[in-house]
């Protein structure tokens, strides 16, 4: 039987890596795309049996997708919206455009696998889901262990999750001081959505929070609010990249 292809689309490196670590113990075919362009591209030549993705990318909205994905091949395929801004009347909004399911960012790695494998049931071959997977804990025991709320409790997955963060917060940064420099609202606002839930799944609450709070206030068009709250969150992110960064022998 052949591997089941999972489109995931996303445009957060740090998100797209959390995806795949999660993922790497299920038989499928993982293929990330960071925009609508690339995900279209992708789709007029190849089949997918799943669609994961968020809905804030450069260049548009994951719902835009939705009305292209039941005539894949002939076979249909299912969609899990993977975003921050789900709730339930988006949920109800999503279901009636055909998205099967949505799960709030940020989400667990044992929640993650059993929804994508309940969504490629029949698709890929039997077995258990990976061992070791407790239940989800509530969400605000992540900033006392960000381990159990979201990776099952694998030390090793946190660390390559937490490497591959550390390697992004530097771009993100980057693209925060343009926004902020330019009073790019919109601009912000998707950097500040990606950080929460990424910070959330590090256990750093009070900085998802602020970067939540940025968030709302770029959507309202309140650029003082949202360009003082960049400057308070760029210094906890540098404080956190300093604090797990190695110091360079003397």
């Amino acid at each position: 039987m052949a591997l089941p292809r999972v489109l995931l689309l996303e445009d957060d490196p740090a998100v797209r890596r959390f995806v795949a670590l999660a993922l790497e113990s299920l038989p499928l075919q993982l293929l990330p795309c960071g925009t609508l362009a690339e995900a279209r591209a992708l789709l007029g030549h190849t089949s997918v049996q799943l669609v994961l993705m968020d809905l804030a990318l450069p260049d548009g909205s994951g719902q835009d997708l939705l009305p292209l994905l039941p005539t894949q091949d002939g076979t249909g395929c299912r969609t899990i919206v993977f975003s921050g801004a789900v709730d339930a009347a988006l949920q109800r909004q999503l279901q009636s455009q055909g998205a099967w399911r949505g799960l709030a960012k940020p989400v667990g790695v044992g929640l993650l696998l059993e929804t994508v494998r309940e969504a490629l049931q029949g698709t890929m071959q039997a077995g258990p889901l990976p061992t070791g997977l407790p239940p989800e804990p509530a969400a605000e025991a992540s900033a006392q262990d960000p381990v159990a709320a979201f990776f099952g409790g694998d030390h090793g997955l946190y660390q390559a999750y937490l490497a591959s963060c550390l390697a992004q917060f530097g771009n993100d940064l980057a693209q925060g001081d343009a926004a902020a420099r330019a009073h790019d609202a919109p601009a912000l606002q998707r950097v500040a959505h990606s950080l929460k839930s990424v910070l959330t799944m590090l256990g750093q609450q009070h900085a998802a929070q602020e970067a939540r709070e940025i968030e709302a206030h770029a959507a309202a068009g309140a650029t003082a609010e949202m360009r003082g709250g960049w400057q308070r969150l760029r210094q906890q992110l540098r404080a956190f990249m300093a604090q797990h960064t190695p110091s360079q022998p003397g």
